[in-house]
């Protein structure tokens, strides 16, 4: 299947808000939807640990 094809959907329950932003991400980085999901995640988190340190 190729990456980002129509087929493919993200394996999570999201607000459709939120999925729109991650089809976009993976689209413009030329990745799968749920790895796109994955690096948003994994953003997110990184952000939430450098608040907590401060």
């Amino acid at each position: 299947m190729i990456r980002g094809a129509p087929r493919e959907s993200l394996n999570l329950r999201v607000p459709p808000a939120l999925k729109r932003r991650i089809e976009e991400y993976a689209e413009r980085a030329g990745i799968s939807i749920n790895a796109a999901a994955c690096l948003l995640l994994d953003g997110g988190l990184q952000a939430e640990e450098r608040r907590r340190s401060k």
